[in-house]
């Protein structure tokens, strides 16, 4: 193709050479790439062969393999952080030591932060070629949360356990008698709908 740089309808809507156009931007994602943990479409499978259709305009097939290949290695990588950093929470929640409020703890903030802003960065810059994206904002912001959840996680422990309340006791909570709020990511739309 000649242009001197794709735009995002270029890939996800446009006809290019005799390719489809669409106004369905899921029409050619593999991915949820939006979720905290991020899992493959329902119609991954067609999202990958239509997406490869439109980078052979442009690149080779191996460099288009190579690039998928790289991604999905991304997506494990974060989910995997993802997951290191929910398990964190829900013990913390399981033994009492934080809230049932959103947002309401720097912890929280963070969590939200490494799988919400870093996390997303991260997948999306893997998937439209942004190494910058993936790395120093995506990597590097997630594993700079990542400690701090793990030095928040521990100064919680930490203080519960010499409290006066002693180690058994849980934390008390902001609002009596509601159900304490779980870590577990947000679940992609239903029917492939959403980014």
């Amino acid at each position: 193709a000649d242009m001197p740089v794709p735009t995002c309808a270029t890939c996800h809507m446009s006809g290019l050479e005799g390719m489809n156009m669409t106004h369905d931007t899921t029409e050619r994602l593999s991915y949820y790439l939006f979720a905290a943990i991020s899992e493959r479409r329902p119609d991954w499978r067609m999202g990958e062969i239509n997406m490869k259709q439109i980078c052979l305009k442009c690149h080779t097939e191996p460099r288009i393999n190579q690039f998928y290949g790289e991604a999905s290695r991304v997506i494990d990588s974060t989910n995997g952080l993802v997951r290191e950093a929910t398990s964190i929470m829900d013990g913390l929640r399981r033994d009492g030591l934080l809230t049932a409020e959103a947002l309401d703890e720097p912890i929280k903030y963070h969590y939200f932060d490494l799988w919400h802003y870093a996390g997303r960065t991260a997948k999306h810059g893997a998937f439209m070629g942004g190494a910058d994206f993936v790395q120093w904002h995506g990597f590097y912001e997630m594993q700079a949360r990542l400690a701090e959840i793990k030095r928040s996680a521990a100064e919680l422990r930490d203080q519960h356990a010499r409290s006066p309340h002693g180690p058994d006791q849980p934390k008390p909570s902001a609002s009596t008698g509601s159900k304490a709020e779980s870590s577990t990511v947000p679940s992609p739309a239903p029917n492939g709908q959403g980014r």
